[in-house]
């Protein structure tokens, strides 16, 4: 059995080394594949570094924000063109002429009226063709503003463009009153005919927006933008060790940084980045693995919990590449503030810091300013963890996005004005990424939902639930085994505050404790907890028979607890709060009556195996302890205290905490809480009068 054992050892072994491989891998492909700027700096501070010289020509380039500026007095400044329709003046001018001639003669005049009619209706008609030459242009929303502010348009007529001033063109309103202006001075007699006629009907715009030309324009105009502004020589010194790096020295070094990170023409040895690329990534996946090793071994030998720690890092590093690449989207909505949060919810809060910094180490390579990137993020994650204390809370998920969001406000403004020096310089933009971002732990519930269902986890919400003594399976037990049920509760209340003391999830161990007896619902009668005055199940079974019942309420628990879907951590509770040790008053009884005889202790003792955590070996003690406890004839200090000693001490002398993680000085704490416990449970009460 012992080589098969050392088989699924080793496939373990293989599978979190596998792990490893991929994930280091699956970074190193997402690396830039440029060469990283070596140095670190940060606007108005000093140059830490030895004195820079240009190692080669490159050009200096615009701020983001002088280029933004220049595309909008560009985009500002723009000419709207428009083109001269003359089919429309045609139009109007025959359609005016027909309508007019034909109200004319339909009327009965004489020759010499009809004639100065006529002559009225050249004189319109030459009017009309006056104010369409100046031209009507249409009201289109792109002119709002322009006309109050007096600019100008381009007109394109017969294929040449000409500037104009909004102001020389007619709109449709003021042309129809130009044009009844310039009839004031015609014989009203003469004017009789357009009493019948509406000369709006004949005054259409015929200088209409081009919407194509104008953006075909502004597109060629914003190319022409230069993205630089002057060259520095190779040997040029740029700045000194020590010197303050202005405004200018800064834009000079961001454009060496730029030049050296996207030229590949600049020396660079590629074979040797991509090398140093990979050591450098597996040196980081190492430190994880060593701190994993050191302190958290159940995570080394769990796939899936490993899966779930490197799947994260690779997760957040993918999300870094995407943003850094992409203009749409800012990394400063990336959530890193989640991966403290989900470690901590399944493991504990020192395993939660340290892989939020190794990420953040690997996701600092896509950056600038990597390390103001690394702080501001790390320190968001301190205050989401120990803001989130509880999940069970009402709210605190709420709380904990409003106090991410602070600091996350709060350390870039602080960081911009050590840079800057001036509040004008605070880009409000990224702080809405950032608010985003910390709005994006409210999602912490349904992802921890489904993380548990997936990987097995446990959150403190799902323990808080578990302990609830409405739940099916403690109520049936509370029916069942009534006796065992309160020697449950019990046990919890003890284990509970002498993890509290020591250290460890106290949710957990109270969850185990209300579970670790469970098995006993299938023979309730054979343990003594349930046993009525007068009657002992054992009295008709040898003590063989009697041992391996009691033993079997163990891997029985097991089962019921697998058949209700109950997670791993609370069936180790079921598996281990006996860990190795014997039945001793079975054993002992049948040593007793056969002295002469050799004793199989291995049907005596239990399968095991031994207590792996803190909270395992706490339920252990506490569930001895406590069943021990009733057996006592007289409850006083010394009584309890002499009964907790020789039962801890006996269980410590055995090594059945030879597995967990306790010290000598921890088990001292317990049986110190043990020992006040149960005096305060048992102490004396004054005797009511008769």
């Amino acid at each position: 059995m012992n080589w098969i054992k050392g088989i699924v050892k080793f496939w373990k072994t293989i599978q979190i080394v596998l792990i490893y491989i991929v994930s280091i891998l699956l970074v190193y492909f997402m690396f830039p594949r440029e060469g990283k700027f070596r140095y670190e700096y940060t606007k108005n501070k000093p140059w830490m570094h030895e004195n820079l010289v240009a190692p080669f020509d490159f050009p200096i380039y615009k701020s983001d924000q002088q280029l933004q500026q220049e595309l909008d007095s560009l985009q500002k400044n723009a000419y709207l063109y428009f083109f001269h329709d003359s089919l429309i003046a045609s139009n109007m001018l025959a359609s005016f002429m027909r309508d007019y001639n034909s109200i004319a003669s339909s009327m009965e005049i004489g020759e010499s009226v009809y004639d100065r009619w006529t002559m009225t209706g050249q004189l319109i008609a030459g009017v009309l063709e006056e104010t369409y030459g100046r031209g009507i242009i249409e009201r289109h929303p792109v002119l709002e503003g322009k006309q109050q502010e007096g600019g100008s348009v381009m007109v394109v007529k017969d294929g040449l463009a000409e500037e104009q001033h909004i102001a020389d063109i007619f709109t449709r309103r003021s042309a129809y009153e130009s044009v009844i202006a310039a009839l004031q001075g015609v014989n009203s007699s003469s004017l009789e005919i357009l009493n019948r006629m509406d000369l709006n009907d004949y005054l259409e715009p015929n200088i209409l927006y081009d919407e194509e030309t104008t953006l075909k324009v502004h597109q060629a105009t914003l190319e022409e933008v230069t993205l630089t502004q002057g060259m520095v020589q190779s040997g040029q010194l740029i700045i000194s060790r020590g010197e303050l790096v202005s405004g200018a020295d800064y834009l000079v070094i961001e454009s060496l940084r730029k030049e050296y990170e996207s030229n590949p023409n600049v020396g660079k040895n590629y074979l040797v980045v991509y090398v140093g690329q990979l050591l450098l990534i597996s040196l980081i996946f190492l430190a994880l693995f060593w701190f994993v090793y050191y302190f958290r071994k159940d995570i080394l030998t769990s796939g899936r919990q490993t899966f779930f720690t490197l799947g994260l890092i690779v997760m957040m590093v993918g999300l870094t590449r995407a943003a850094s690449t992409h203009e749409a989207v800012s990394v400063y909505v990336i959530p890193f503030v989640l991966i403290p949060i989900f470690l901590k919810t399944f493991f504990d809060i020192r395993y939660a810091l340290f892989v939020h910094m190794m990420t953040l180490l690997l996701a600092g390579f896509w950056v600038p300013n990597s390390y103001q990137f690394v702080l501001m993020n790390f320190l968001a994650g301190l205050v989401g963890v120990f803001s989130l204390r509880s999940y069970y809370k009402r709210g605190i998920l709420f709380y904990t996005a409003i106090f991410v969001i602070a600091a996350y406000v709060f350390i870039y403004i602080i960081l911009t004005l050590l840079q800057e020096g001036d509040f004008n310089q605070i880009n409000w933009i990224n702080v809405l990424w950032l608010a985003g971002n910390g709005l994006l732990i409210l999602t912490v519930y349904p992802l921890i939902f489904l993380f548990e269902r997936v990987f097995g986890f446990l959150s403190d919400a799902t323990l808080f639930e578990l302990s609830d003594t409405n739940q099916p399976l403690l109520r049936a037990l509370a029916e069942k085994a009534p006796g065992t049920f309160q020697h449950c509760m019990q046990v919890a209340s003890l284990a509970e505050e002498a993890v509290l003391k020591v250290g460890g999830n106290s949710l957990l161990v109270r969850a185990g404790a209300l579970y670790h007896d469970i098995g006993k619902m299938n023979n309730p009668e054979y343990f003594i907890e349930n046993l009525h005055e007068g009657s002992n199940p054992h009295n008709d079974l040898d003590e063989h028979s009697s041992a391996r019942v009691i033993i079997a309420h163990v891997p029985k628990g097991v089962e019921i607890a697998k058949k209700h879907a109950l997670n791993e951590k609370i069936i180790d509770f079921i598996r281990t709060h006996h860990g190795t040790g014997t039945v001793q008053y079975f054993y002992r009884t049948y040593m007793n009556t056969n002295p002469d005889e050799e004793v199989d202790i291995n049907e005596f003792t239990y399968p095991g195996p031994k207590p792996s955590s803190k909270e395992n070996a706490v339920l252990m003690m506490a569930d001895a302890v406590e069943a021990a406890s009733r057996t006592l004839k007289a409850y006083t200090r010394e009584s309890i205290s002499d009964l907790v000693e020789i039962i801890v001490s006996r269980q410590a002398e055995e090594g059945q905490f030879s597995e967990a993680d306790i010290t000598f000085a921890e088990l001292t704490d317990i049986k110190e809480i043990f020992k006040n416990r149960l005096t305060n449970i048992y102490h004396s009460r004054i005797a009511y009068p008769e």
